[in-house]
C-alpha cells in the first residue's frame, strides 16, 4: 500500500487485515489490539466463572 494512504489511515507496515469478500470484490479491515480484546474477553470469562474455575483448579 502507498505510504500516503497508511499515514492516512494511522496503519503502520506490518499491521494486521481481516479480509471480506463481497459480490462487488473485497473489504480490507485492520485488525487492531487483537491481544488486548483476547485478554478483555478472557478477563471476563475468569470473572463471570471464579468460583467454577477456582473449584476445577483444586
Amino acid at each position: 500500500m502507498p505510504r500516503e494512504l497508511l499515514d492516512g489511515l494511522n496503519l503502520q507496515v506490518g499491521d494486521q487485515f481481516q479480509i471480506i469478500e463481497t459480490d462487488d470484490g473485497i473489504i480490507l479491515r485492520p485488525v487492531r489490539n487483537t491481544f488486548e480484546r483476547q485478554m478483555t474477553a478472557a478477563r471476563d470469562v475468569m470473572d463471570k466463572y471464579e468460583i467454577g474455575l477456582q473449584k476445577l483448579a483444586k
